[in-house]
C-alpha cells in the first residue's frame, strides 16, 4: 500500500506526465494544474512510487454542496497493476463521508470500459450521459455513488 499526500507544485511535472500518457483529449495544462493546487476549492492527492508522483486525483465541490465530483484520476502506465487508482477511491469514499457529501459523481468517456468496471466495482452505478462531451466528440458516461443515506 502506497501513501496518499497533497500534490505540491515540485508534483506537477510528474503529473502532467501522466496526464499526457492516460489521455488523448482534454488534457489538462500546466497552468491549470496549478490552478487547482492553488486557487481552486479541490482535492488535489498524489500517490508517489520512489518519490516520484505516479498517480493523481482531484475532487471537486462547492460550498454548501452534498456532492463531491471526482474530476480527473490517473495512474502512470508503467505503474498501473499497483492498485494505485483503488486506493484514491477508497481514500475519495473515506473523504466523502468524513465531510458528509451524500454523493461521488464523475464522467468517464463511454468506451474507457476498465475505468467503467473499476468504478462499478467500488459502487458506482450509471446515471446518465453527456453526448459530445469530449473535445473528440466522445460520449461520456455520468456515474454516481451515494455515500450517506438521505
Amino acid at each position: 500500500m502506497f501513501r496518499i499526500n497533497s500534490a505540491e507544485k515540485v508534483d506537477i511535472i510528474n503529473i502532467l506526465e501522466i496526464e499526457n500518457l492516460s489521455f488523448s483529449s482534454n488534457k489538462f495544462s500546466k497552468s491549470q494544474f496549478n490552478y487547482l493546487l492553488s486557487k481552486a476549492k479541490a482535492v488535489f492527492k498524489v500517490i508517489k512510487v520512489d518519490d516520484i508522483a505516479r498517480a493523481y486525483l482531484i475532487l471537486l465541490f462547492r460550498k454548501n454542496s452534498k456532492s463531491l465530483r471526482i474530476y480527473s484520476i490517473a495512474v502512470h502506465p508503467m505503474s498501473r497493476g499497483l492498485n494505485l487508482a483503488s486506493q484514491l477511491l477508497e481514500f475519495t469514499n473515506t473523504y466523502a463521508l468524513k465531510n458528509k457529501f451524500t454523493h461521488i459523481h464523475l464522467e468517464v468517456r463511454e468506451d474507457n470500459n476498465s475505468a467503467i468496471k473499476l468504478y462499478q466495482k467500488f459502487g458506482y452505478i450509471i446515471t446518465g450521459k453527456k453526448n459530445s462531451y469530449y473535445e473528440d466528440g466522445s460520449d461520456a458516461i455520468i456515474m454516481t455513488k451515494k455515500t450517506i443515506s438521505t
